[in-house]
């Protein structure tokens, strides 16, 4: 593992997540874990391990806690040199508020600025494993510019208020220490697990209490969401059923003249018996026909042509409707571009030459 930086601000997850991330599955791997988090047992991490991994307790590393006092110290991390370090070869080193140590405005000794150049050379002489380090800050930006541009990976861990989730946190990871959207390489949400926390104390012996000072950070408390989700559900619903009765409208029989009761028709004979006839609508001429129009003098009239060519000027307001379409009355009967007789085919006219 490089050099990692968990960040977050205070109570958003990054002492759980790298309690739960990384010394957890160290210790599973059977490796020495340095760290100064508040309240940490070696003791109830390896029964943990043992439980839900069902491994020995004999391969199980170990949790060594350390003071803030001896962070700052020239031998606290290796350096090279033959001085009896806290910190040994192969170690896994989670240090929580780093910035008390390393911070953009600290003086860091030359033993800590080799550890950080160097770190992968101090090998573990059985497991061949080199030292790695983990830093948990609450801004990268608070660190030394020495020990960001050595930072490989950055995590961001956001704890889920706005929407009332205090059991979810979000991580982000980055490449490299800048934050950008550019470098994020990933985005999970997790869920805090109960049996994590008694492992640890991140602030006040694990007895702190967080309360909300202000409840607009939940906008499910927001009047005006849930007005605008009870608009939305109840229009898409009317929706819905505008669109399920338009396609399922029943049509009404239509009346049969069969199911008239015989007893209603009058009788033989009667004065009522004779049928009422219904006036038939105006039929189309079989003599004229709707040629087309022409202007005479500035005048439109209509050009109708009859039989054996006979032509018939009328005025347009007689007709109705233009072109193929226009249609009009004259003499009791209805004349169109389709009206009139059909004109009988002419013989042909014999060539010359040709027997007729």
């Amino acid at each position: 593992m490089p050099i990692n930086a968990y960040t977050g601000l205070m109570g958003s997850g990054k002492s759980f997540e790298c309690v739960s991330s990384v010394i957890i599955p160290a210790v599973a791997k059977g490796r020495r874990v340095v760290t100064n988090v508040d309240g940490i047992d070696s003791d109830a991490i390896r029964a943990y391990v043992h439980e839900k991994q069902g491994m020995a307790l004999d391969r199980l590393g170990e949790v060594v806690h350390c003071s803030n006092d001896d962070v700052f110290k020239p031998e606290f991390l290796p350096h090279g040199t033959d001085v009896d370090t806290f910190c040994q070869p192969g170690d896994l080193i989670c240090i929580d508020e780093a910035w008390r140590f390393w911070g953009s405005d600290s003086k860091i000794c030359t033993e800590h600025r080799i550890f950080f150049r160097e770190h992968r050379h101090y090998v573990h002489a059985d497991t061949k494993v080199s030292c790695d380090l983990v830093l948990m800050v609450q801004d990268i930006g608070d660190l030394h510019r020495i020990l960001k541009t050595v930072v490989e990976l950055s995590f961001r861990t956001t704890k889920i208020k706005s929407l009332g989730l205090n059991r979810t946190y979000r991580v982000e990871m980055w490449e490299g220490w800048k934050q950008t959207s550019k470098a994020r390489v990933s985005v999970q949400v997790k869920k805090y697990d109960a049996l994590i926390f008694p492992l640890y104390s991140s602030y006040t012996g694990g007895q702190g209490k967080e309360l909300q000072v202000d409840d607009r950070q939940n906008i499910l408390k927001n009047p005006k969401l849930w007005l605008f989700a009870v608009v939305l559900l109840g229009g898409g619903a009317f929706s819905l059923w505008g669109v399920f009765h338009f396609f399922n409208r029943e049509v009404a029989p239509p009346t049969s003249a069969a199911t008239t009761p015989a007893a209603s028709a009058p009788a033989p004979g009667s004065p009522g018996s004779a049928a009422k006839t219904v006036p038939a609508g105006p039929t189309y001429s079989a003599t004229w026909r709707i040629a087309g129009h022409v202007v005479a003098d500035g005048v439109r009239q209509v050009v109708l042509i009859g039989p054996d060519g006979v032509i018939r000027y009328e005025h347009p307001s007689n007709f109705q409707n233009a072109g193929r379409v226009m249609v009009g009355d004259l003499d009791g009967q209805r004349v169109s571009t389709f009206s009139g007789a059909s004109t009988a085919p002419r013989s042909p006219v014999p060539l010359p030459g040709t027997a007729p």
